[in-house]
């Protein structure tokens, strides 16, 4: 479980694991949002872990402002 903000994708509360061939699966229960990553390289090439999770939470930015306009 994540418990600071350390890393762009680095939500305390958020929790789940990174694995072999550079998979990634987190929840994160305060957004109420399960997501997952499959790739089949090693070593996450170019970023894009981050750009994955980066743009994961730039969807719920957007959703909340398209709400409350």
């Amino acid at each position: 479980m994540v418990t600071k903000r350390d890393h762009v994708a680095s939500v305390p509360g958020r929790f789940g694991w990174d694995g072999v061939l550079d998979t990634s699966w987190y929840s994160d229960p305060q957004e109420d949002m399960v997501a997952m990553l499959m790739t089949q390289c090693l070593g996450f090439p170019s970023g894009i872990d981050r750009n994955f999770w980066t743009s994961t939470y730039q969807v719920i930015d957007d959703r909340g402002s398209r709400t409350l306009r």
